[in-house]
């Protein structure tokens, strides 16, 4: 059985993250590696992670915990458990989400039938706060996700050179030979990470694949984005469009899209 580095992300997740680690413990897959990586919470987060590792010495191959003096974003928590792994395949977690029991297995299974293609696995949204919340349209993305991973290699890196089409839950299972061939994952995208590792995915010659089953829960929450996000995410987005995206459009034959998006994004920068 190949190792499996299974690396939680974590960032004020104290009330959430046992059922996380619970859930990683309960697996029927008996090779992982349980990485946390903590960025800096200011809440009692690490010691909620000591306090359960203390309790489950010896559940799994290997418990680990990575901490940082100051917050860094996303890829550069995600690296820091990155550096600290040991297995074959990688697969990233929230420290406020979980899988079922049987989600590494299906997943390590996946990419032993089909070399070369990453899994997308389908979730299932959730709101312990709120048990009847519906989300039509998170829902209606995560859909058109699965559509997505059942086009062919050309169509599907046709429609991610557009924008995103991956839920971040449902994926994030890589190779770590690919995790190191490009280096990890890129941290002058400090507020998100998929986008990028997946355009790369793509660009080196991988495709994506719908794993047909429901095995990532997915928290939800209630609470608004704030204007200040939503403006560090555009600001994210406009980096990789103007530092790979651009250049990719081109590279694959579509110039005309490029010089469409760069018009709209150079729009964006005269309003500021």
């Amino acid at each position: 059985m190949k190792l499996v580095s299974v690396v939680v992300l974590s960032y004020r997740s104290a009330e959430t993250i046992v059922e996380t680690l619970e859930s990683i413990k309960n697996q029927t897959y008996p090779n992982i590696e349980l990485i946390i990586t903590d960025d800096a919470s200011p809440d009692n987060t690490v010691q909620v992670v000591q306090q359960w590792i203390a309790k489950n010495e010896g559940a799994l191959t290997a418990i680990k915990l990575v901490t940082s003096d100051k917050n860094t974003g996303l890829p550069a928590n995600i690296n820091r458990g990155l550096k600290a792994a040991t297995g074959k395949y990688y697969k990233g977690i929230a420290g406020d989400d979980y899988m079922t029991a049987d989600a590494i297995a299906c997943y390590v299974r996946f990419c032993e039938e089909h070399p070369n293609v990453f899994p997308i696995a389908k979730v299932h949204l959730f709101n312990d706060q709120n048990p009847d919340a519906v989300y039509p349209d998170v829902q209606a993305y995560c859909d058109r996700c699965y559509e997505f991973a059942r086009k062919d290699y050309q169509e599907q890196y046709r429609m991610l050179l557009l924008q995103n089409r991956i839920v971040a839950p449902s994926a994030t299972f890589y190779t770590m030979d690919f995790i190191r061939k490009i280096g990890g994952y890129e941290e002058c995208y400090r507020w998100f990470e998929d986008y990028p590792m997946n355009l790369e995915a793509m660009h080196a010659g991988y495709k994506f694949g719908l794993l047909d089953k429901e095995i990532v829960w997915y928290r939800m929450s209630d609470k608004s984005v704030t204007a200040s996000s939503l403006s560090r995410l555009k600001k994210t987005e406009m980096k990789l469009f103007f530092r790979k995206r651009f250049w990719y459009l081109f590279q694959n034959g579509m110039g005309w899209e490029a010089v469409k998006q760069c018009k709209s994004w150079l729009k964006v920068l005269v309003q500021k």
